[in-house]
């Protein structure tokens, strides 16, 4: 374990952010990183390749990005053409760029009915390292009165999020925020968490379960993939035994949905646990 009082940790954190891969990440999510690691291991130099490696992972470059300057530039043109149809075209082109919402857009629409018949239709909803979730907008049927508040450690990502916020007709609320190290503090309806959750236990064992306590909603939304992503892995069962162990012992009314490409998990706080269902 390294005394890191000795370590200069806003050196070590600026040279990461340096890289061309990390400019754009939050700080908060490579200090957070960094300390981990400076207590896990006795040597720097082995803590900070552990903090990059973790780093990679959280960051995900290989779930890919679009063209961020040249996705405004279609979402103007689409939104000036006032056309609902090219502007659902074009966020769902936009959306391919990206695996996560790339495999739940065959069913986008049916996802999220099937939620809010559950949780009821939100005024105020977090997404939580949201990605380009809120792309999804246009198929959630929800009112321009809604506040989505997203959050995001992909700085260029925020930016992008919130042009297309203001170009909806929606507030500008997505912020970035490094979830595990700040939890969202404002009260809302939902909070979506979708396909991170086994991230976040990747990145530091536990830490799932006081996030989920700490957010001030009724709901939780939390989901993960089905398979991975060559397809080659089943994941269901898998992943139903990992979010029922981080739950166990919650007074928590659980209800599953299950779609081709992904396990969901609608969470009413004030509830009463149900019992897991049998694996499939």
């Amino acid at each position: 374990m390294t005394d890191e009082r000795s370590v200069d940790v806003d050196a070590i954190v600026a040279s990461i952010q340096e890289s061309r891969k990390y400019r754009t990440t939050c700080e908060d999510t490579i200090r957070h990183l960094v300390l981990a690691e400076l207590a896990h291991h006795k040597s720097v130099k082995d803590a900070v390749k552990a903090a990059r490696k973790k780093l990679h992972y959280v960051v995900a470059p290989y779930l890919g990005n679009p063209d961020y300057d040249a996705a405004e530039i279609v979402l103007q043109d689409a939104f000036q053409s006032g056309h609902a149809d090219l502007i659902r075209e074009t966020c769902a082109d936009i959306m391919e760029s990206h695996a996560s919402t790339r495999e739940r857009l065959s069913v986008v629409e049916d996802f999220y009915s099937q939620v809010f018949a559950i949780t009821g239709m939100p005024n105020t909803l977090l997404d939580l390292a949201c990605g380009l979730n809120p792309l999804s907008f246009p198929w959630m049927g929800l009112p321009i009165s809604t506040r989505y508040h997203a959050f995001d450690i992909h700085e260029r990502r925020v930016g992008f999020l919130n042009r297309y916020f203001l170009l909806q007709g929606l507030p500008p609320l997505a912020e970035v925020r490094d979830v595990l190290s700040r939890y969202p503090v404002r009260s809302a309806d939902i909070a979506l968490i979708l396909k991170e959750v086994h991230r976040f236990e990747r990145r530091q064992r536990g830490c799932s379960l006081p996030l989920l306590e700490a957010l001030r909603v009724r709901y939780l939304v939390v989901s993960f993939p089905t398979r991975s992503l060559s397809k080659r892995r089943r994941l269901t069962g898998q992943y139903r035994r990992l979010f029922h162990s981080i739950i166990q012992g919650k007074p928590w009314n659980v209800t599953e949905i299950q779609f081709e490409s992904e396990l969901v998990f609608c969470v009413d706080k004030a509830g009463v646990m149900l019992v897991p269902p049998n694996e499939g």
